[in-house]
């Protein structure tokens, strides 16, 4: 990467991390360390909502991270084109047809260039991405993606598993928690089928534990695990309560299959959060003074985009993209207007600042989340 696209790049990360700063209540960190700064490593997160999750890891990490997403983001030329200059990778799947399979062995090279180089490379495992709270069976793909690394050179590569988790993925603003699980070694192997699964449940077992993670055998009591959860505050931004929470359920319904020891659970949980009546006021008044404030970007997004959007984990991508947009043109078309008819300056400046600060006020303090 040249010089002249490192800077576009940096630039583009930086008003991106700002953008996202803006769009999200909170973003946590937990377990982020530099010390995989030097080393040759791939990140590896579970995958809930589509490209916020590629977006906010690779704002965070604040390393050059190349990250491989779906082939079919990048149909259209020029989007292609810009995905590519800022560090993204197509990756194909079978649906996207069998005789596409081979465009991937060129990525995968491009990928052992990286790794070799010692830069860090994001794929989510999964090879999906879907809304519910569990950590998905794992795709062989960055195993392949290894092997061709390894075809260069036999250097060891570090694997280093990311627990994505969202307070609400589909309401905004929404809280988000990063759990960097420590980066493990993996040295050149026989690709084997035993050796493969081996892998692939070594680091599904610690992604299970830096997510929330409702387990397939609990299926049947899955919308009554989560709404526990979600009464009991933030706890999907908490993964080992969470999941500590989920273990203690299972194990009450081994000892009272009825049922009613696992529903104290919940009893118990709900009570340990409470909101006051101030509280509560607050941001009911901060949501209605937000809508009115902001009518005319919520009701383009609610009558006209938000009904095109056929996959609610687009839902949060989609409305970050119009929100990215719009704003900056809305703001400086206010400031132009207001610059225009008063001739005063000053005000033109003052207002949208005042308009931008209000937002973020009710952000970051106030936020009731709007659908």
């Amino acid at each position: 990467m040249n010089s002249v696209q490192n800077q576009v790049t940096n630039s583009v990360k930086a008003l991106v991390r700002f953008a996202l700063w803006c769009y999200f209540k909170r973003i946590t960190l937990i377990g982020f360390s530099k010390e995989n700064h030097a080393k040759p490593v791939i990140y590896l997160g579970n995958h809930q909502n589509a490209l916020i999750d590629a977006l906010l890891i690779a704002t965070t990490t604040r390393r050059k991270t190349t990250f491989l997403t779906r082939s079919d983001v990048f149909k259209n030329p020029l989007i292609g084109r810009l995905l590519r200059y800022i560090g993204m990778l197509p990756i194909y799947r079978f649906r996207d047809g069998v005789d596409t399979l081979s465009k991937n062995t060129p990525i995968f090279n491009r990928c052992g260039e990286i790794l070799h180089d010692h830069e860090a490379i994001l794929i989510f495992p999964e090879g999906n991405h879907g809304l519910k709270r569990r950590v998905r069976p794992l795709k062989k793909g960055f195993i392949s993606l290894l092997t061709h690394r390894w075809s260069r050179d036999k250097q060891p590569v570090y694997l280093s598993p990311i627990g994505v988790n969202y307070k609400n993925a589909v309401r905004f603003p929404d809280c988000a928690t990063f759990v960097y699980g420590k980066a493990f070694q993996v040295n050149p192997f026989e690709p084997t089928p035993d050796s493969i699964q081996s892998l692939l449940n070594q680091l599904h077992q610690q992604l299970s534990v830096l997510t929330t993670h409702i387990p397939e055998s609990l299926e049947v009591y899955y919308d009554q695990i989560e709404a526990g959860l979600e009464k009991g505050g933030q706890l999907f931004l908490n993964p080992i309560k969470a999941n500590d929470i989920i273990a203690q359920f299972e194990r009450a319904l081994h000892i009272d299959p009825s049922g009613v020891a696992a529903n104290d659970i919940w009893l118990k949980v709900n009570s340990e959060k409470s909101i006051s009546f101030f509280q509560k006021a607050c941001s009911l008044i901060s949501k209605f003074l937000f809508e009115c404030l902001n009518i005319v970007p919520i009701s383009i997004w609610r009558l006209f985009l938000k009904p095109g959007i056929k996959q609610p984990e687009f839902v949060s991508t989609a409305r970050f993209g119009f929100s990215l947009l719009f704003f900056p043109a809305y703001f400086l078309l206010l400031f132009i207007l207001i610059a225009v008819f008063s001739k005063n300056l000053g005000m033109a400046l003052a207002i949208p600042m005042i308009h931008f600060i209000l937002n973020i006020i009710f952000v970051k303090k106030y936020a009731n989340p709007l659908h």
